[in-house]
C-alpha cells in the first residue's frame, strides 16, 4: 500500500503528480508459490553510511519473475546532486562528481523505481540499509510512504545453510561459496544482479525445505527474530 506521508505533497510538475497518483494501491499476494512470484532486488549507492542522513546517489534494481532473472527488466537511475561528494567517497561508490550532477532529478528517479518495482517484495543484502535509504527518498521526494514487504538475503541464506554461515558474511564470500560469478561488482545495478543470483540458489533452497510461499518465508524469518531476542 502507498499512504500519503504528510497532509500537504511536495509540489511536483504535472506529469510527475499525474505518475505519483497512478502508483499501484495493490499489495503483494505472499501466498503466491516462490517460484511464481515477481521480486524485485535492488541495491542503492549513498554518500555515506548513515542510512537517515546520507544523499542518495544511485538505485539499481532488477526483476525476477517465474524463478529467472529477466533480463529485460532492470533499472539504473542516479539521482541529481547539489554538490558531489568528497573525493574520497567516491573511490569507494565510484559514481563521479560529473555523473552525480548530472544525474536525473530525484523525484523522478524515486517515481522510476517506485514504477519499475510495483507491489513486488523487495530483496536486498543487509535490506535494512536499502529500505531505511529508499522510504527515506519516498517520503522526501514525493511525500508518500510504501509498504512494501521487504526480505534480507544476508539473513535467509545461513538460514537456509547454516554450515556455510561460519565463514560467509559478505556478499562476495557467498557468491564465491555458490560458484556464482557476476559481471561486475559495486555498482547499483551489478550489486542488485549479483544479489538477485544469490536469491535464486535461496528460493530452491527453500522450496526443498517445504517453504512454499513468501508468507511462510516471512514466518520463518519472525521466528528467527523471537529466537534471537530471547
Amino acid at each position: 500500500m502507498i499512504w500519503p506521508f504528510a497532509k500537504r505533497l511536495p509540489a511536483l510538475d504535472a506529469t510527475s503528480s499525474a505518475r505519483r497518483e497512478a502508483l499501484t494501491r495493490q499489495k503483494a499476494d505472499l501466498r503466491q508459490p516462490l517460484a511464481e512470484m515477481r521480486w524485485c532486488v535492488v541495491d542503492v549507492e549513498t554518500g555515506g553510511l548513515d542510512a537517515q542522513r546520507d544523499p542518495l546517489l544511485a538505485i539499481g534494481a532488477v526483476a525476477i519473475e517465474h524463478g529467472r532473472i529477466a533480463l529485460d527488466a532492470s533499472l539504473e537511475v542516479g539521482l541529481l546532486q547539489a554538490q558531489s561528494t568528497a573525493a574520497d567517497n567516491i573511490l569507494i561508490h565510484g559514481i563521479s562528481g560529473s555523473e552525480q550532477r548530472a544525474g536525473e532529478a530525484p523525484h523522478r528517479a524515486v517515481l522510476s523505481w517506485l514504477e519499475f518495482a510495483q507491489e513486488a517484495p523487495r530483496v536486498a543484502f543487509h535490506a535494512g540499509f536499502d529500505q531505511t535509504v529508499l522510504q527515506r527518498a519516498e517520503r522526501e521526494h514525493l511525500g508518500i510512504s510504501v509498504s512494501a514487504p521487504w526480505f534480507d538475503a544476508a539473513v535467509v541464506a545461513p538460514l537456509l545453510f547454516p554450515d556455510a554461515a561460519a565463514h560467509c558474511r559478505h556478499l562476495d564470500e557467498w557468491l564465491e561459496h555458490f560458484g556464482l560469478a557476476v559481471y561486475a561488482r559495486h555498482g547499483a545495478l551489478a550489486d542488485a544482479y549479483a544479489t538477485a543470483e544469490l536469491w535464486l540458489i535461496l528460493l530452491l533452497a527453500a522450496q526443498q525445505e517445504k517453504i512454499t510461499t513468501a508468507h511462510q518465508l516471512r514466518g520463518l524469518l519472525r521466528s528467527r527474530r523471537w529466537l534471537s531476542e530471547n
